[in-house]
């Protein structure tokens, strides 16, 4: 989570590395309309509809490694012999297809800043430079800017690729590998914005992002919706999309009765490539669970900074944690007893028949990526766990200042009823060496008792008989590795998971 919008020494340590920044690859560029320190517009679509490549350098006067970037001159090369014919600055012998655009992203800065005489710089920032300077920080809120310099480069097709602090022929090279159009028609598609999780089995609203990526005008096209083999949905769509364009399209709804994988292809007339034409969806239904979970939170290094909530259907918060203790590793609170490892939360939904979404919070915008990860695939992030049972688990990075995920579990009227009473269920010796027990009063049916790995793989499984209503099951564990297991109890439809340490 840092801390890069104040100190220039936290800025070059991480700054070292391209991968934090929030926007990720393959998104759409959002349009903008800016007006430089020279009083001349800039429109990024119209530059995307004349064949150029935008290279996008969000920096702060302030900010050494940005002060560094900008020494190397690497975008002012690339402008000058790359840039638009006839600007400012641009050879005569350019190659006409490349536009450098340099966003001043923080708005308490002066233009007395950009010329190195203000009180908050590294130095001028104008000598020398002839690509368009923009004094505008409103760009930080659609390009999701977490750190500075962050630097785009979006090809014709509206694309965006995290670029970073390249060499100009490094820049090139990336550019000269932007997608080319298809000439001709050539109907693609580039993005799925329908539901990804339902609460349970039923309908999803199915949208996708229709582009044109031939160099005829896109008229007419035809979109089915697939379960396997199974057509779901057909929808034939018309309009007008000129070349690069793009339009969302409702697909409707289709039925889903469990976890589906849609499958979403394009076709139409005279249609030039097919590698284009289908994309490929997962979407879940929210298992089952009981009343009692167990939330785990794994911090990174920032920990004062991260909160979370599970909230109803309605919107009502249910359960909520953090933030959590600080550290004084650094002026942002770094460090502390509860950065870089995971936080417990045993909590209680309420009874009857509801669907749950988990909101993950960072207060200070840039998610949760330093430090060590303490999942256990080794990301930050959380899990939510029922009956030993992990239902639910998002893997967080720099997701800005909030990461929502819909529908990740659901209850109805019996789901109190998948906690069996654990006042009735006693594991023992826990941590165990040679055996482990399991004593059971008051069965009123035949027990089914098994002992898993935490992949869920059944090791061992015994029968308990209801005879006498109570009964103890005793399973050897030499043979079993050292670490943590699950004692699986099943009697009349009603689970019970308990994890157990084999030392």
């Amino acid at each position: 989570m840092k801390k890069i919008l104040l100190s220039a020494l936290v800025c070059s340590a991480l700054f070292s590395s391209n991968t934090f920044a929030q926007l990720p690859d393959g998104s759409i560029a959002p349009d903008f309309t800016a007006t430089d320190i020279n009083g001349v517009e800039h429109n990024l679509y119209s530059y995307l509809d004349q064949g150029y490549s935008v290279v996008m350098d969000v920096s702060a006067t302030w900010c050494g490694p940005c002060w560094g970037y900008h020494q190397t001159g690497a975008l002012e090369d690339l402008y000058v012999n790359h840039g638009p014919a006839g600007f400012p600055g641009v050879s005569a012998n350019t190659t006409d297809d490349v536009m450098v655009l340099w966003f001043e992203g923080d708005n308490s800065t002066t233009q007395a800043d950009l010329e190195g005489t203000g009180g908050n710089t590294q130095g001028d920032w104008l000598a020398g430079t002839a690509f368009p300077i923009i004094d505008d920080a409103s760009i930080n809120g659609p390009y999701q800017i977490a750190f500075f310099p962050t630097i785009y480069t979006i090809c014709p097709d509206r694309i965006v690729n995290v670029s970073g602090q390249l060499s100009d022929a490094a820049h090139y090279s990336g550019i000269e590998a932007c997608p080319s159009q298809f000439q001709g028609t050539d109907a693609g598609l580039i993005g799925y914005n329908g539901d990804a999780a339902l609460c349970g089995a039923g309908d999803v609203a199915v949208t996708v992002d229709l582009q044109n990526l031939g160099t005829d005008a896109l008229t007419a096209a035809e979109i089915m919706v697939y379960d396997g083999a199974t057509v779901l949905s057909t929808t034939n769509w018309s309009g007008n999309l000129a070349s690069w364009a793009f339009e969302t399209v409702d697909l409707g709804n289709v039925s889903v009765t469990g976890a589906t994988t849609l499958d979403i292809v394009v076709s139409a007339t005279n249609d030039g490539l097919t590698t284009n034409n289908t994309i490929q969806k997962v979407v879940n239904v929210a298992p089952l669970s009981g009343l009692a979970i167990t939330v785990n939170v794994f911090t990174d290094l920032y920990a004062l900074e991260t909160s979370w909530a599970i909230k109803s259907s309605t919107g009502a918060t249910v359960a909520s944690g953090g933030p959590y203790e600080a550290g004084t590793d650094d002026s942002f609170g770094a460090g502390g007893p509860d950065a870089n490892t995971t936080m417990v939360h045993e909590v209680a939904l309420p009874a009857g028949e509801d669907c749950y979404s988990f909101e993950l919070y960072d207060s200070y915008g840039d998610g949760l990526q330093y430090g060590d990860g303490t999942s256990p695939d080794g990301t930050f992030g959380w899990e939510i766990v029922s009956n030993g049972a992990v239902l639910s688990s998002v893997s967080a990075g720099n997701f800005g200042t909030d990461l929502l995920t819909g529908a990740v579990l659901r209850t109805d009227a019996g789901s109190g009823l998948l906690d069996l009473d654990m006042a009735n269920i006693n594991v023992y010796p826990n941590p165990a060496s040679d055996v482990v027990n399991i004593s059971m009063e008051g069965l009123t049916s035949e027990a089914f008792v098994s002992i898993m790995d935490l992949q869920g793989r059944v090791l061992a499984t015994q029968s308990a008989s209801s005879t006498n209503g109570s009964q103890v099951i005793t399973f050897a564990t030499e043979g079993f590795a050292k670490g943590t297991y699950v004692v699986s109890v099943n009697t009349n439809g009603l689970l019970s998971n308990t994890n157990v340490v084999i030392k």
